[in-house]
């Protein structure tokens, strides 16, 4: 398994309730991250004390990651929508 899809099965083994987290690897790097889920559970905390941002850039070492909060309970703001996109043509 490789660096980046042990990132991502630890996001996704982690405990986020109401959250759907998403990652995207901007930078790697080849040390340990040690403080990725105290950064994951503190920015839950702070978006359930009523922050409105739902993307942060988590940085430790050479690595850079950007993670995006989904909520699992509503909808999801249209700025944070994953949308897919089409062009209707016409004969």
């Amino acid at each position: 398994m490789t660096d980046k899809e042990q990132i991502w099965r630890r996001i996704a083994e982690m405990e986020t309730p109401g959250f759907f987290i998403t990652a995207d690897i901007m930078c790697e790097g080849s040390s340990e991250l040690d403080g990725l889920e105290v950064f994951i559970k503190g920015k839950i905390t702070q978006i359930q004390q009523g922050i409105t941002g739902r993307k942060f850039t988590f940085q430790e070492g050479e690595w850079r990651l950007y993670l995006t909060f989904f909520p699992t309970n509503c909808v999801v703001d249209e700025r944070y929508a994953l949308k897919n996109k089409f062009i209707k043509q016409r004969k």
